[in-house]
């Protein structure tokens, strides 16, 4: 009888490319290197990001389960456009998402989530967001920003709430990539150190009320991109 399985290790060998694929497609649309609208063509990106087409069209069917690649027949992929409406949206999810885990994570706090919070707000105070001529992001700023909120989560004791809560600010952050040339720069540091303060005290009333705060006046800035006023 003729053998037709395949390989040993042909699928988890494709299985990573499509990841590998997957991951540096999607870091560029969060990112705003791949503009809102823009034609994502399946020749292009196999050359851009070194791989295979069914790797790269299994990513982008990924990336459309995601809502950040939109299809149509005969029409192919887009990168998903961006809208008031989205923004609102998304702002609005990730208030009620992670003041309800900020609450919990309160809730729960012992010893280790408190020297996590501190040891994440050390290093984030001592990253500079922007470049000294404050044109370009620095890279070490947006993990460090990253592994500030994770702390501040970390206790609300479920993985599901921290991984919804990731995707929302990933797409919130996008938001704020393809909006970050158009004002001017913003120092959040004492916002966060007045959520940990409010969460390390226990006040969990106005350490979700400093927190939805913080995610509204980033939400203003974004709704003045949407009006194209960066004198504002």
């Amino acid at each position: 009888m003729l053998e037709t399985t395949l390989p040993e290790h042909a699928a988890p060998a494709r299985s990573t490319a499509a990841s590998t694929a997957f991951a540096a497609i999607r870091r560029d649309i969060l990112s705003g290197a791949l503009e809102p609208g823009r034609k994502l063509r399946i020749d292009g990106l196999c050359k851009a990001y070194g791989a295979t087409i069914n790797p790269v069209r299994e990513a982008l069917n990924r990336l459309t389960s995601e809502g950040l690649v939109t299809q149509e027949d005969q029409r192919g992929f887009t990168v998903a456009p961006i809208s008031l409406e989205d923004w609102r949206d998304v702002v609005r999810a990730r208030c009620l998402m992670e003041g309800c885990a900020l609450g919990e994570a309160i809730r729960n706090r012992d010893e280790a989530w408190e020297e996590r919070v501190v040891v994440a707000l050390h290093w984030l105070s001592r990253t500079r967001h922007w470049s000294a001529d404050e044109k370009t992001a620095n890279p070490e700023w947006g993990p460090r920003h990253n592994a500030f909120h994770d702390a501040l989560l970390s206790a609300c004791g479920s993985q599901i709430m921290l991984a919804y809560c990731r995707e929302l600010r990933e797409r919130a952050d996008r938001y704020r990539h393809i909006a970050s040339t158009n004002f001017k720069r913003r120092d959040s540091l004492d916002e966060h150190r007045a959520i940990a303060d409010a969460a390390m005290a226990g006040d969990t009333e106005l350490a979700v009320a400093r927190l939805t705060q913080h995610y509204m006046t980033t939400f203003a800035v974004i709704e003045r991109y949407f009006g194209r006023d960066p004198a504002a």
